[in-house]
């Protein structure tokens, strides 16, 4: 196992955080950074007291119900064997109606974004005592406005609206397999699963960042991919997007696809 670097844990010690918010997703860069500092968190807050919680937030109407299971399964399992709060978010829109409305968004602004992750951790986090430590999967090689975006492992965070939180990303600069290392713990072998079956973790089954490979693993593994295109034929003007997404209803273009 890979060990927490003791610069790091003196920093956080430092901190006293009173909140411990991990941000879980059910994917493979969320369970390891929970995997790697969940004893380092379960030894500093048995000595200073801080209130952990492992915090699944559902995408209404586009997470994969598999996804969600797995995470519960998750969440549940480190209640038990850890002693963290399990808590499962989820907004009350349905992403395929703000999908009619608006159509895909990348990069800044993104409404999937506000209405589906920020607003229900913001609620949630409202009334926590501070401060508060928000653990996360997230890698400054997991594309190139993150790496732009993510100053350090540990950052000072204050938004616009007036949020006031420290974020850690304990996989900042990590090269290494996350599969590998989560096939060594039984508690994350249903998010293994996920990505042998799907490449993914399907916390979001319709995504604009899904690469094409990822699109076509989705159509050639779950027989209902074609009613996610229906939809998407139906609501979505951009050719760019209605070009992308068009695998999941046409068969012989998976299989064109392949070929190339």
């Amino acid at each position: 196992m890979i060990k927490l670097d003791r610069a790091r844990a003196a920093s956080i010690k430092d901190l006293r955080p009173r909140s411990v918010v991990y941000l879980y997703s059910g994917g493979k860069d969320s369970s390891l950074a929970l995997l790697l500092t969940r004893d380092f968190i379960k030894s500093l807050c048995s000595e200073i007291g801080c209130k952990v919680y492992v915090v699944h937030i559902i995408v209404t109407g586009n997470s994969l119900p598999a996804n969600t299971f797995c995470s519960q399964y998750v969440l549940k399992w480190h209640e038990k064997n850890y002693g963290f709060a399990a808590v499962t978010l989820a907004a009350s829109k349905s992403f395929a109606d703000l999908m009619c409305r608006y159509g895909f968004q990348i990069m800044s602004g993104r409404w999937c974004w506000a209405e589906f992750k920020e607003k229900p951790l913001r609620s949630f986090e409202h009334v926590l005592p501070r401060p508060i430590l928000e653990i996360d999967g997230m890698s400054r090689s997991d594309s190139g406005w993150r790496a732009e975006a993510m100053k350090a492992e540990l950052e000072h965070i204050v938004t616009n609206d007036g949020r006031d939180y420290w974020a850690w990303h304990p996989l900042y600069s990590l090269d290494i397999d996350r599969l590998e290392i989560l096939k060594q713990h039984k508690e994350f072998e249903c998010v293994v699963k996920l990505y042998e079956v799907y490449s993914d973790s399907m916390n979001c089954v319709i995504c604009p960042y899904k690469s094409r490979e990822k699109i076509m693993k989705l159509a050639g593994s779950d027989p209902l991919a074609a009613v996610y295109w229906n939809t998407i034929d139906v609501c979505i003007r951009s050719e760019r997007w209605r070009e992308k997404f068009s695998l999941l209803g046409n068969s012989k273009k998976i299989i064109d696809y392949i070929k190339l």
